[in-house]
């Protein structure tokens, strides 16, 4: 009759500890609210504190896609656009997860009460960024079947273009003139 409360004891030891007995998550503060300025459309700057968006990514400020009609347009700033217009200066709230390489806080962000990375998803202007979560995966599928955003033309995931890959009409990079992107 013993191993009840050793086991019992067991599961209070490796309960998550709350409140003041909670370990400091690496000195990382629960949230960061306040007016957000968009940096790009996964980036935000609250308080003079960058916050990368978890579990999205969204093209890069310089990154070109094709739209709907084969033309060639800033998908990366188009994005950033929209989701400064969408947030139209309202409060933002992001729950502080961690830290990335860059010193940016990664987190999950809201306005009035609506997810900040699934809209960016849902419309077109993000991709769920599947090597860190699925949280996203199915506002993604939504956006392809609806062809909104940049599923609307021709685009390069945002992780393949910051290794040099881009759509045919486009200045070959090193990268690709390399051979990295080859079949």
């Amino acid at each position: 009759m013993w191993a009840a409360p050793a086991l019992l004891g067991l599961a209070v030891a490796l309960a998550p500890l709350e409140g003041d007995a909670a370990p400091s998550r690496k000195g990382l503060p629960a949230s960061i609210s306040g007016t957000a300025s968009v940096i790009d459309a996964d980036t935000l700057e609250i308080n003079r504190e960058r916050i990368r968006l978890t579990g999205v990514d969204a093209p890069e400020s310089g990154q070109k896609c094709l739209d709907a009609k084969h033309a060639f347009v800033r998908c990366g700033s188009i994005a950033a656009n929209a989701l400064d217009k969408w947030l139209s200066r309202n409060p933002v709230t992001c729950a502080i997860e961690d830290k990335d390489r860059y010193g940016r806080f990664i987190g999950k962000c809201s306005v009035r009460g609506a997810n900040i990375q699934e809209w960016l998803v849902t419309n077109g202007h993000a991709l769920a960024y599947r090597d860190y979560s699925t949280a996203y995966v199915e506002s993604e599928l939504k956006a392809r079947k609806a062809k909104v955003g940049i599923w609307a033309g021709q685009f390069i995931s945002p992780w393949d273009w910051r290794q040099g890959l881009r759509l045919d009409g486009e200045k070959p990079t090193k990268a690709m003139i390399s051979g990295k992107f080859s079949d």
